[in-house]
């Protein structure tokens, strides 16, 4: 059992009785999301964008010059709640899988990304960073 990661388009695809949470704002866990100060940073970050220039994608780009993954864990760092919530989700995975959930695919950096490294590192939580899988659906 552990602290798994997987993006919204993969959650109706989780094994039957899965438990997810939901770490994208105005969807009950806003403790887990990036601000909205961070959000719009790294929005206009994008929208500069210019190809050719080092960066593989827009998304990468605006991660790096927004300085995301220092600012995101400084939020989480800076809020009890997040530290709360965050610690209650690392003891219920010990006994049963929970996969945070988020839009980013898997081959972007992400805070549902983070939130798994800040897990382990501040409670010590079981995490399985490998991207969800589902099962193949047997031919009939």
């Amino acid at each position: 059992m552990a602290l798994r990661q997987t993006y919204l388009s993969m959650k109706d695809k989780l094994p039957a009785g899965a438990e997810f949470v939901l770490v994208m704002h105005g969807r009950g866990n806003d403790e887990l999301a990036p601000s909205k100060d961070l959000l719009d940073e790294f929005n206009l970050w994008k929208a500069k964008f210019v190809p050719g220039r080092g960066y593989e994608t827009a998304f990468h780009y605006a991660w790096d010059k927004s300085n995301y993954e220092a600012r995101f864990r400084a939020q989480i760092a800076a809020n009890p709640k997040s530290a709360a919530r965050l610690r209650d989700l690392v003891e219920r995975a010990e006994t049963r899988d929970i996969f945070l959930i988020c839009y980013e695919g898997y081959d972007k950096p992400c805070h549902r990304k983070l939130l798994l490294e800040i897990a382990k590192e501040q409670f010590g939580a079981l995490v399985d960073p490998t991207p969800f899988v589902p099962a193949a659906q047997s031919r009939g």
